[in-house]
């Protein structure tokens, strides 16, 4: 009797520690999203600049990143997800999405076409992005890199490639500030983006 009293009562002990365990891990999950910056438009494209199409896509990314944990890089070699703090929907999505807002309003024009666009619109270029990190360190750095092509809209000829590589502090040490200098770097690509596009003529050269 007494050892079954005992057993019970270690069973209860497990028990107890497990729930408690499982509680103090617990806490609500927090979600964010990358946000546009808007910014003037670039020399060429003022107000009197003609009318301007430009497709944006694909943008691809490793799904390393493309997830809902939000990923950082304490280390070289060493990957972390954040099982509380994420992205408020398809990353991949959320990042297309804002270049566009950014490249409407750096290139003065309302017609930039997220990819896959219907083959009755006809864009002046494509810019496809390939994401090689979306990273960093929360409280150090916010680190988004890879390379983008511009292509001719219509004949399909590659008109410029740039491989980039932007790296912002953030302002403090938590997951707001990490996810808003992404944001900051987003708008660099942009911005970069746009530069290059306003100075260009669209079509392929013999």
């Amino acid at each position: 009797m007494m050892m079954r009293k005992n057993y019970l009562l270690i069973v209860m002990l497990v028990l107890l520690q497990a729930g408690c365990s499982i509680g103090g891990a617990s806490r609500p999950a927090e979600f964010y999203v990358l946000n546009a910056e808007p910014g003037t438009p670039v020399s060429g494209r003022t107000p009197s600049a003609g009318p301007l199409s430009v497709g944006l896509g694909p943008v691809s990314m490793p799904d390393i990143f493309d997830r809902p944990q939000i990923v950082t890089r304490p280390q070289s070699n060493r990957l972390e997800m954040s099982e509380f703090d994420r992205w408020g929907g398809d990353l991949n999505r959320g990042l297309s999405r804002v270049l566009v807002q950014n490249l409407m309003s750096r290139l003065n024009t309302d017609s930039v076409l997220l990819h896959p666009w219907s083959s009755r619109d006809k864009p002046d270029f494509q810019v496809t992005v390939q994401v090689f990190r979306f990273d960093g360190e929360v409280g150090n750095v916010a680190r988004f890199e890879g390379v983008w092509r511009l292509i001719d809209g219509t004949q399909g000829c590659e008109l410029a490639v740039e491989r980039f590589r932007f790296d912002e502090k953030p302002a403090g040490p938590g997951y707001p500030e990490f996810v808003s200098a992404m944001s900051h770097a987003v708008a660099k690509l942009s911005q970069a983006i746009a530069e290059r596009v306003a100075t260009t003529k669209p079509g392929c050269g013999a």
